[in-house]
């Protein structure tokens, strides 16, 4: 993974051309910076030119940017659901949120 200026890019290596790709994953259903480099090195000074390339076209097209995900998320769950993570939330003496980002994170890695 990349990071920059709050995006961060998923970055894999396509063995048949010998090349890294990086393209941001944290920015909504559209792609907006994508890159290619022989190195690590280069893929990140060309992942900052692309955000910074981004956010400039976007600035200069007088167009809102996609930003990227700020970290919350409402989910709409049953009242039985959320009767039971309220439950075992306070059962491990956490509040519900820290229970449910633990429980996100326990699924995804």
């Amino acid at each position: 993974m990349l990071g920059y200026k709050g995006y961060i890019a998923r970055v894999e290596y396509d063995d048949s051309v010998g090349l890294l790709h990086a393209s941001v994953v944290n920015s909504g259903p559209y792609p907006i910076a994508n890159c290619e480099a022989e190195d690590v090195h280069t893929l990140r000074e060309e992942f900052r030119i692309s955000i910074d390339d981004y956010l400039a076209s976007c600035a200069e097209d007088g167009v809102e940017p996609q930003k990227p995900f700020s970290g919350d998320l409402n989910v709409h769950i049953g009242p039985e659901l959320h009767h039971r993570i309220t439950v075992s939330a306070a059962a491990e003496g956490m509040s519900v949120n820290s229970w449910v980002a633990r429980a996100l994170q326990n699924h995804v890695g």
